[in-house]
């Protein structure tokens, strides 16, 4: 890993196993850096990355130049975290890093090719709205995030996606699409030297910015007091969820270990969990983990109940959720077989080059604010006991205020 002048992170991940490379681009930047006022855009922008820029005048162009240099390419905007990356032969990753440095630093906004992804992104928030488990999505973001829950909505407003222009573009780009806001990751058969010569070469005249806040935003959970929220479905579907605050990445890095640990144990089929509220209980499925965010980090109880028993199952939920804060209910468990399904998790999302550079290394180089949490993580997770658990459940779940929702057809006072 290396940065360039421009303050560009550049990490390159050698792997001769197939003659290609994967070129990710991955920007601090998502939903959590909306305001009411813009919220959408991170994914609008998405849309417009692989368009006209100023070495390919527009769309039409843009997909012959890919199909000359053999690409496949693709986006994702996520709450913390936006990638792009193209695939293509390793032979031509001097074209690929252009291809890139055009696209990422020197786009054109064209006002036709935003009006045809308006459309795209309009259609898509259609879709989503159709879909059963949409007022639960809305209730979650207005309960857990009640002060912006704007900047856990990935989709975005209408309205925002509608007046979106040339000029909101811009002032977008600026914020957060400049080199010291970003990393770029190389992964794949390439020399490690040689690749860090040709990102410095292309990437180099990309501008420093310097206004991005990602780093400094506030956290986004607010839970003062429990409270349940009933939420209307249609006929059929059913879902009980139970969540709390847990350990940011920013703010207590250490306890995410023992929340992964826990998360993965508790998922075990042939535990105390999975018996008492699915094997002998109202629930049809179960699960319970702990996601990792620097922002938003929440831990879930969710599960199925079966048909008319969704008063039970919180019951029954919340009747276990007190019995696994003793570290006698984990007596069945094995610890290491916790760690050992972590660690082959890992190992499986690094299986090719595209997944290191895209699925893990992108990731990680955001949320976890650099490599390191990455670099040491299964070293942590070895280093788990009881003790560190129980630690972790005292401080993030034992007394503390949860919100429970309740998805049922008969449900009602959704929040708006």
């Amino acid at each position: 890993m290396d940065t360039l002048e421009n303050g560009l992170t550049v990490i390159v991940s050698p792997d001769e196993s197939a003659p290609v490379v994967t070129i990710c681009i991955a920007v601090k930047t998502g939903a959590t850096c909306q305001t009411e006022a813009d919220c959408g855009l991170a994914h609008f922008y998405e849309h417009m990355f692989f368009k006209g820029n100023a070495s390919i005048p527009d769309q039409t162009a843009y997909n012959e130049r890919m199909g000359d240099l053999g690409i496949v390419q693709n986006g994702s905007t996520s709450d913390e975290i936006v990638r792009y990356h193209i695939t293509l032969p390793s032979e031509r990753l001097s074209e690929g890093l252009e291809f890139m440095y055009y696209a990422i630093a020197t786009p054109l906004f064209d006002e036709d090719e935003m009006a045809i992804e308006r459309s795209v992104i309009l259609n898509e928030y259609q879709r989503k709205t159709t879909s059963p488990y949409w007022n639960y999505w809305k209730a979650r973001e207005s309960v857990l995030f009640p002060s912006a829950p704007w900047r856990s909505n990935g989709i975005g407003l209408p309205e925002v996606i509608t007046s979106a222009d040339r000029s909101v573009m811009d002032a977008f780009r600026a914020s957060y699409y400049t080199p010291d806001n970003c990393a770029l990751i190389i992964a794949g058969s390439v020399d490690a030297d040689s690749a860090f010569a040709l990102a410095e070469r292309w990437m180099s005249p990309w501008e420093y910015g310097g206004r991005s806040d990602y780093d400094a935003l506030p956290m986004l959970v607010e839970m003062d007091r429990d409270t349940t929220v009933t939420v209307p479905t249609i006929p059929g579907v059913e879902l009980v969820s139970i969540d709390y605050a847990g350990p940011s990445l920013v703010t207590d890095p250490s306890a995410t270990y023992a929340a992964d640990v826990w998360g993965t144990c508790l998922d075990m089929m042939n535990g105390e969990f999975y018996r008492d509220l699915v094997t002998n209980g109202p629930f049809m499925d179960i699960s319970a983990g702990f996601y990792t965010q620097r922002y938003a980090p929440v831990i879930s109880f969710y599960g199925t109940p079966r048909p008319g028993r969704s008063a039970e199952a919180v019951e029954a939920l919340e009747m276990e959720i007190e019995q696994l804060l003793s570290p006698s209910y984990y007596e069945g468990y094995d610890l290491h077989a916790a760690t050992e399904s972590l660690r082959r998790h890992r190992l499986l999302s690094e299986e090719t080059s595209y997944d290191v550079a895209v699925e893990s290394l992108a990731f990680w180089w955001v949320v976890g604010g650099g490599l390191g949490y990455y670099d040491t993580y299964l070293d942590s997770l070895a280093s788990v006991s009881m003790e560190d658990i129980t630690a972790f459940l005292d401080e993030y779940v034992s007394g503390r205020p949860r919100v429970t929702f309740i998805l049922s057809p008969d449900g009602g006072g959704c929040p708006e």
